[in-house]
């Protein structure tokens, strides 16, 4: 969504930033919906990151206010390149063993505290850094990760959002209209995830994601050039 705003749509990138983030929370609460009825969804577990994720988030939105439009866009093009690159050689991880109550849940907040300051910061939802860490590091199966990434995202999208609302980053009604278009491919999506095998759909993706950032990066990198020209 930020490349497509900042391309098409011509909003500077602090405001695509901040727009995507809000428009997260009707898409993944869409999404959320599809795999909870598939009881794909890990309520427990998606708490724990969500609390992880409302302090992350929080975290990472203040960060994004004081960064220079180019810096921004640098730092998501190399977050998309490196979660890119995961997911196409990532494959369909086996998943860890599964951690003591008290213990899963200190990791599922620290999971979401770091997948919630990366959300803030440039404005995804974080699903590419909770989805394998559920996995390794709590023993949670792929495809009731990604749900229960979903449930863990609304955390934090509300809360890195409403830091860009008070800091006059976004409105409400762009962030509407990219969110209402995105519920009806979200609850697709989340469809086609459950039918396919993860790591087909996670290698397909991944190609897209490593392309696009590599593009940002290489377009910050003109712009210095150019910029650096007598």
């Amino acid at each position: 969504m930020v490349p497509l705003m900042v391309g098409v749509l011509r909003f500077d990138q602090h405001r695509a930033h901040a727009t995507s983030l809000a428009a997260i929370i009707l898409i993944a609460l869409a999404g959320a919906v599809r795999f909870g009825l598939a009881g794909e969804v890990d309520w427990s577990v998606g708490l724990a990151l969500g609390v992880g994720g409302l302090i992350g988030s929080t975290i990472g939105a203040n960060v994004m206010d004081r960064l220079s439009p180019a810096a921004l866009r640098a730092l998501f093009g190399v977050i998309m390149v490196l979660a890119g690159l995961r997911m196409v050689f990532g494959g369909d991880p086996a998943a860890g063993a599964s951690p003591e109550p008290l213990l899963g849940a200190v990791i599922g907040i620290g999971i979401g505290l770091g997948a919630g300051i990366a959300s803030g910061v440039a404005g995804i939802g974080g699903g590419v850094i909770m989805v394998p860490a559920m996995v390794f590091l709590l023993g949670v199966s792929q495809h009731t990760a990604e749900g229960t990434s979903l449930v863990a995202i609304l955390f934090a999208a509300l809360a890195g959002t409403r830091v860009n609302l008070r800091n006059q980053r976004v409105r409400p009604a762009d962030a509407l209209i990219v969110g209402a278009g995105g519920v009806l491919s979200a609850v697709a999506g989340a469809s086609l995830a459950l039918a396919l095998p993860a790591g087909v759909l996670a290698q397909v993706f991944g190609i897209f994601v490593t392309s696009v950032g590599i593009r940002m990066v290489v377009a910050v990198y003109r712009d210095r050039r150019r910029t650096a020209r007598p």
